[in-house]
């Protein structure tokens, strides 16, 4: 085979294989969740008493599959990246500060800058 060849085959193969693997990688996401890792300034306002100054924190938090769907859902609708941020922010707020529930009532969180972040799917 030649190379141009080669190449034409290779080109085939990742046009048809590219789409399957992205699709069961956001089916597992949608289905499983995913880790983040994200060091980044998170401002909060909560009842009175508490502090609201921002704050740089680094987290690595598993993400329920739902929030997969509706950032998923977002992008796919063409959200912003800020749209998409306030979606992190308030899963982070539910998952990671407010532990599911079990505590935090009342707290609200933003999402004011990332330095880094890392989704693993």
């Amino acid at each position: 085979m030649t190379k141009a060849n080669a190449a034409k085959v290779e080109r085939a193969v990742r046009a048809a294989w590219q789409p399957r693997v992205k699709k069961r990688v956001r089916r597992d996401a949608e289905q499983r969740g995913f880790m983040l890792h994200i060091q980044a300034t998170f401002g909060y306002s909560a009842a009175g008493g508490s502090t609201d100054d921002p704050r740089p924190r680094m987290i690595t938090q598993k993400m329920p599959g739902d929030v997969a769907r509706r950032l998923y859902a977002t992008r796919d609708a063409g959200a912003t990246q800020a749209q998409q941020e306030a979606i992190l922010a308030e899963a982070l707020r539910d998952e990671y500060f407010k532990d599911g529930g079990r505590r935090a009532r009342g707290l609200d969180v933003e999402l004011n800058d990332i330095a880094w972040m890392d989704v693993e799917l």
